[in-house]
Parts: structure tokens; C-alpha cells; sequence
């Protein structure tokens, strides 16, 4: 039910004389203030109570001031006809037997007088004395027409976010990922998510979503996910991606008004390790909705009825969350034997019965993505249509894939895929998950830095020797998923035989990458830059280098990794000292990071060092002056890999800034 919806169904409540309303909402000034608009459409006087400020305004010649309940109830006949009177957080004074009493003797002169007493609060436990004569109704959550015009307020209340542009689809995300959330909570996620923020992508609406863990920590059932992986994170598979894309447009504003209906969700069933549960993550950050997993096997309890109210509860959390992901891992487990056990275990069978109802009805923005790897254990009416929009098949990694897959988990870790020759990988890794091929990678890894030598192609060519795919041990097992999977699932890799042939081709072609291992005369920080590792690279340099200057350092490491850019350092301890300007966010952090943690240094070296060099278009001075500068100035700075004489904690903290046009 809509604002719009319960405003006119309050109206018509008050207009027909009903005494007692329960309203259930956490927004009590939100409400107030509709209900203050409501009362003078219908032509009544407005009183608003509270144990603490009494009724407001008091009634006419009253002068005793007394703000309890039941002195409250008693001052109510002193008002003339045709009153509203909301009153705040009456409910716990309910459990008081005179209060109760009280109520129920008013009833017929609040009826007969046009008066109507609304109760609001954030719950809606009434006595059984009342039960009778009271109509409970919760408000809603605030639309999305509400929700965006919190979101102008915050965008208005802040010169530099006034200057953000954010086109109508992506005002349409934002408002999605905060649906379910009171408008105060909505206010400031959007405060949160877009304070110093640049642009909007993915990073805003993952800060979002996560306002909405609260939700679900006080249940025992649910787990809550941050949004960290995207689809770029997952190799391969891209028939399921590009449906997936697609199906993401069917939550957009635009897509509801043309009457479109939105996705239920996705099976995925495959081989074990292949990317099953990293997709259902993906897919919540490709839509911008928090993504939460359910274990059924949590949900069951020895007391009678607790199994199905646990179930209840759990999806009346999604849907108040929701939009939202619901993610249920390894169906397969939860639904073994259901077939058997279900004229055994009524609990089991009403448990299931009812989830597929949900699963086929519910109207809510919940996104289903189950994951299954025994998929013949699952009941029939789980697989029909209707209770998912698509059933995907899961296999092994082709040759692209694989190679996608090597490349993802060497970037991950820093490492540059071009500095390895990640085709051969790919062509000796036939019948290797993508979490095998993960294993490879980390193992290799390890070993390298074990033997404190750069990670090199014979590296991993030695830790995929010693894997043994699960294609090995598990041949039969995933033969038959095949054969299952043949016809009744939609392959997540599209078939095109095209593509295999000249996937054929290009393997029996020459290759020739370099193994990464560099040459002996390479130093140390070279080779670290070479292979991503900018960071400790930038550390291995001035240690190298002795006293490097930031220019040096900017030039040196250019063909490397992004260098310059629109941001600059200046010290914590005063602001207006600059150490550099022109440099990407990256750098800036890293030599921030890197100060802090004394991994680095930084050391005065005067304007003279910088003779005919590069610099800050700033006014140089010499030394740091013991009060805070009133204007920004150049402090000429060298890196070292020890500490500045006598120390300095003057020079331990910097904080990045944003530069404009002009410096």
C-alpha cells in the first residue's frame, strides 16, 4: 500500500467514526506532518500528545499540566467535536489496566463526538480487551517519488554536489538502492554516499546498500553481503551476463510505468568451483541491490510451527529490504530427498510448499539466485516455470574463459597478466574450474614469495602440475550433470561453432609472450613495475635511489602506471604546506599510505633542488614555520628510506587533496 493509498483509506476510516487507530511507523515526524495535512482536509482540529510535552495545544482553561496517559484520556471530553488526536508511544502504557479500561469506557463518546485517537508508534501490540475496537495499520516506507525528492534535498544542500551530474537512470538506481529505508535513513545514506564524490558508479550504490545491513542483523536467518565483485570479476560465461544485463533494465522506473513486470530470478546449476556463487554476487552488484543469503537448513526448529514462522519471517525481511537479492546457496542440499521425506516430515513439506508459492507470487523487487550442483535431487515443481525466469548451465571453462580467468586472478593479486603467457596457461588448465585455476594462481604466488624471487611463469606452471582437477576425480559425476543439463538448461557459454574453430586455430598457432622472470641486470623496483606491483615498487626505487626527488620519481615510473592526474599532497599538520601537486589518486595514496606506515620518509630539501626542474607552481619556502601558514605555499621535498634527522612528526601524516583547473 502507497502513501497515497493508506492517506485516503485513514481519511475515510476518520469520516466513518472510527475511534481507535493503531498506526505502526518508525517515522513519527514524517507522519505527524501528513496527518496534520489529513486533518484539516477532513476538517478537524489536530492535538498531538507525548509523555513528556502532554497534550498539545491544552485544552481550554486547563492549568494542571499533567502529561501522563491516563490524565491525558481524562482531558480528552474537554475538547470540542471533531478531533484528531495522535498520540505518541501510548503503547507501553497499554500493559496498565486502567489505561485499557479507560479506553474502552470512551469509545462511545469518541464515536458520538466525530473524535478518533491515533496511536503511533513502531509497534502494534494491543490488548485482548481491545482487539475488537481497534483497526491497526502500518504506514508505509516512503515511495520513490519521496525518496527522490530526499535525494534533490541533499544534491541542493551542497554547493559542490550541485555540479554532480547524474543523468535519469542513474537517478533511478539511486533511489532504488535506498528503497526500504525510512526518509531520514535515506537522507543521510545519500549524504554518506556522495560526500567528496566525483562521479556516480557502482562504488555509491554498493555505499547505498549497505545502510540496509542493519535490517537484517538482528536475524539469526540471514547473512548480509557487501558489494564487492562485479561481472567484470567473473570470467567467462557470457550468454548469462549478457542476460543478465538485459534483465537488470526491467527494474528501472521507466520499465514499471510500461507495465513491465520485473525478473523472479535465476538457477544456476553446473560443475562445483566454476562460478556459480560468484555470479549470485555479481548479479546484486549489477543491480545495485544488498545482497542477502539464506541457509534453509537454519530455518528449522524442534517446536511446532516455528519451522514455517521462521520462514515467514525471513521473507517478510526481503521484502521489506527489498529491492533486494535473495541467495540460496547449494540448493540442492536443502531440497535432497524432499520427494521421499515429504509424507515423513509435514514440517518439511509445508516449509517447501509455501517457499514455492512465495517463489511464484511474490510481487515484491526480490531477486532469486539459487545455485545447485546435484541437480537431479531437486523436485520438479522447483524447475517449472514461473518459480525462475531462466535455469542456467554452469560448465567447465573453455579456453577463453580460462584465460580470462588467469588473467582476473593476476590482476586481483597485482600482478600484469601481459607479463605472463597466459594463452599456454589456458591451453594446459583443459578441465580446470575457475577455482582451480584461483588455486593455481595463489599457490604460484606463495611459492614466489617464499623463495623472496619475482612470481614467473615456471611458477605457475609448476602449481598446476600439482593440482588435480576435479574433472579427474569427479569424471562420471559431472558426464551425468551434462547429460541433464542438455536440454533443460540454457548454457551460460554461449555454442558457436565459429568460435570454436577459431579458438582451434589460434591454439595451434605460435605464441610467444614473455615468462615475466625479467633478466638479471633488471633492478629489483624495475621489475616490480613492470609486473603491477607499483606500490613496493615505488618503496624498492628510493631505497635504490637513496634521495628521490618527486619529479624523478613522476618520470620514472610514467610508462609504468598512471602517474600524474588532479590531486596533490599536503601535510596533516598544516594544510597550506603543499608537497606536490599534479598527481593521480593512486600515487597520492600510496605515498600517503606509505609516510604514515614509516615506510617512507619525507626530508626538506629547499627550492635548489628543484633548480630548473619541475615543480609546483607555488611560492617555495625553505623550512616549515611553527604556526600555521595563512596561504598555501610549496615545501620542496625529497623521499628517503630513513627517517629525517632528529625526527619530525610534522612531516608523518599527509592527506590528499582534489586540485581545481588552477593550483
Amino acid at each position: 500500500m502507497t502513501t497515497t493509498d493508506i492517506f485516503e483509506d485513514l481519511r475515510l476510516r476518520i469520516l466513518s467514526g472510527y475511534p481507535l487507530l493503531v498506526l505502526q511507523t518508525f517515522e513519527e515526524q514524517r507522519w505527524e506532518r501528513a496527518l496534520g495535512e489529513l486533518a484539516s482536509s477532513v476538517d478537524r482540529g489536530l492535538v498531538v500528545w507525548s509523555a513528556t510535552a502532554g497534550l498539545t495545544p491544552p485544552p481550554t482553561g486547563d492549568a494542571a499540566g499533567e502529561t501522563g496517559p491516563l490524565a491525558m484520556l481524562e482531558q480528552i471530553d474537554a475538547y470540542p467535536a471533531n478531533h484528531l488526536f495522535l498520540l505518541k508511544d501510548l503503547h507501553p502504557f497499554l500493559s496498565d489496566p486502567r489505561v485499557v479500561r479507560k479506553l474502552r469506557d470512551m469509545i462511545p463518546d469518541l464515536t458520538a463526538d466525530g473524535k478518533s485517537l491515533l496511536l503511533l508508534g513502531p509497534v502494534d501490540e494491543v490488548p485482548l480487551e481491545l482487539l475488537k475496537d481497534v483497526t491497526v495499520l502500518e504506514l508505509p516506507l516512503p515511495s520513490v517519488d519521496e525518496l527522490r525528492s530526499e535525494l534533490e534535498s541533499v544534491l541542493q544542500s551542497d554547493p559542490a554536489l550541485q555540479q554532480l551530474e547524474i543523468d535519469r537512470a542513474q537517478e533511478d538506481h539511486l533511489v532504488q538502492a535506498v528503497l526500504g529505508l525510512t526518509a531520514v535513513e535515506a537522507h543521510r545514506a545519500f549524504a554518506r554516499a556522495l560526500l567528496n564524490c566525483e562521479a556516480v558508479d557502482d562504488n555509491v550504490y554498493a555505499a547505498l546498500v549497505s545502510e540496509k545491513r542493519r535490517m537484517v542483523q538482528g536475524s539469526d536467518l540471514l547473512e548480509f553481503f557487501e558489494l564487492e565483485e562485479g561481472l567484470n570479476d567473473v570470467g567467462g560465461l557470457e550468454g548469462l551476463k549478457d542476460w543478465l544485463l538485459q534483465r537488470s533494465q526491467a527494474f528501472s522506473t521507466d520499465a514499471s510505468t510500461r507495465g513491465i513486470s520485473t525478473p523472479k530470478g535465476i538457477l544456476l546449476a553446473g560443475v562445483q568451483g566454476c562460478g556459480k556463487s560468484l555470479t549470485a554476487r555479481a548479479v546484486a552488484r549489477l543491480l545495485g541491490f544488498p545482497l542477502v543469503r539464506l541457509d534453509f537448513s537454519n530455518l528449522l526448529e524442534t517446536t511446532r510451527g516455528t519451522s514455517e514462522q521462521n520462514l515467514r519471517d525471513v521473507l517478510r525481511v526481503m521484502e521489506t529490504i527489498a529491492p533486494s537479492v535473495l541467495w540460496l546457496e547449494e540448493i540442492d542440499k536443502a531440497f535432497a530427498g524432499f520427494d521421499d521425506e515429504a509424507s515423513d516430515d509435514p514440517t518439511m513439506s509445508r516449509i517447501v510448499g509455501r517457499f514455492l508459492t512465495w517463489l511464484q507470487e511474490h510481487e515484491a523487487p526480490v531477486f532469486v539466485v539459487a545455485t545447485a550442483n546435484n541437480v537431479w535431487t531437486l523436485p520438479p515443481e522447483l524447475l517449472r516455470r514461473g518459480r525462475f525466469d531462466e535455469l542456467f548451465f554452469v560448465d567447465l571453462p573453455n579456453y577463453h574463459e580460462r584465460k580470462d580467468i588467469f588473467s582476473i586472478h593476476l590482476s586481483k593479486r597485482g600482478w600484469k597478466p601481459e607479463k605472463y603467457d597466459v594463452p599456454a596457461l589456458a591451453e594446459v588448465t583443459d578441465g580446470f574450474s575457475g577455482a582451480e585455476i584461483e588455486t593455481i594462481v595463489n599457490s604460484a604466488i606463495i611459492e614466489s614469495w617464499s623463495a623472496q624471487r619475482m612470481l614467473s611463469q615456471q611458477d605457475l606452471e609448476d602449481a598446476r602440475e600439482v593440482t588435480v582437477p576435479l574433472s579427474v576425480t569427479m569424471e562420471d559425476q559431472i558426464f551425468e550433470l551434462r547429460e541433464w543439463a542438455r536440454g533443460r538448461c540454457r548454457p551460460a557459454t554461449p555454442e558457436n561453432r565459429v568460435a570454436q574453430m577459431m579458438e582451434e586455430e589460434e591454439r595451434r598457432g605460435e605464441q610467444n609472450v614473455a615468462d615475466g622472470s625479467g633478466g638479471a641486470e633488471t633492478p629489483y623496483w624495475q621489475q616490480l613495475a613492470e609486473h603491477g606491483q607499483t606500490a613496493e615498487a615505488i618503496v624498492e626505487y628510493v631505497k635504490f635511489q637513496d634521495h628521490v626527488s618527486f619529479d624523478r620519481l613522476i618520470d620514472d615510473f610514467g610508462q609504468y602506471a598512471e602517474m600524474e592526474g588532479t590531486y596533490g599532497l599536503v601535510l596533516r599538520s598544516d594544510p597550506k604546506a603543499v608537497i606536490w601537486t599534479r598527481i593521480s589518486r593512486e600515487l597520492a595514496d600510496i605515498i600517503s599510505d606509505y609516510v604514515s606506515r614509516k615506510r617512507l620518509y619525507l626530508h626538506p630539501v629547499g627550492s635548489a633542488a628543484y633548480a630548473g626542474r619541475r615543480h609546483p607552481a607555488l611560492e617555495p619556502i625553505e623550512e616549515l614555520p611553527d604556526e600555521k601558514m595563512a596561504r598555501p605555499a610549496w615545501l620542496p621535498m625529497a623521499l628517503r628510506a630513513v627517517p629525517f634527522p632528529g625526527g619530525s612528526t610534522r612531516f608523518g601524516t599527509l592527506a590528499r587533496i582534489r586540485l581545481g583547473r588552477q593550483e
